[in-house]
């Protein structure tokens, strides 16, 4: 298997960010998918990743949360926290689409906190 190298922010120390994303990665697997884990095990895992992104730079951060998004699509934090970041940012395109996309995949109250978010910026 081929080693990835990842580049880190000075706040964030390469190994902290390579057993992050390693253990991203295994949630992501293959492996993982045809395992027996229950679904309680893998949202914790999730979670913890989620609150270990906001430790993260900006773009680290992105990177985590759109991970999360593949295992997770309906995932209301993982969205939210790029729009946040993308709005910090100002980057007002980019908090419209990432919204957009949640809406669409989220259902619940969630989706009605995201679609009112988004009417607000629009």
């Amino acid at each position: 298997m081929e080693e990835k190298t990842r580049k880190v922010g000075s706040k964030f120390s390469s190994d902290d960010a390579d057993e992050i994303f390693n253990r991203l990665d295994k949630l992501n697997s293959n492996e993982s998918k045809k395992s027996n884990r229950n679904l309680e095990s893998q949202m914790k895992d999730v979670a913890e990743l989620l609150g270990e992104a906001k430790s993260l730079p900006d773009d680290k951060a992105v990177d985590l949360f759109k991970k999360v998004l593949v295992i997770m699509p309906e995932n209301v934090d993982a969205y939210v926290g790029i729009a946040d970041i993308y709005k910090k940012q100002a980057n007002t395109g980019g908090e419209i689409d990432i919204l957009k996309k949640a809406v669409l995949n989220v259902e619940g109250s969630g989706k009605d906190d995201l679609m009112k978010r988004l009417k607000e910026i629009t």
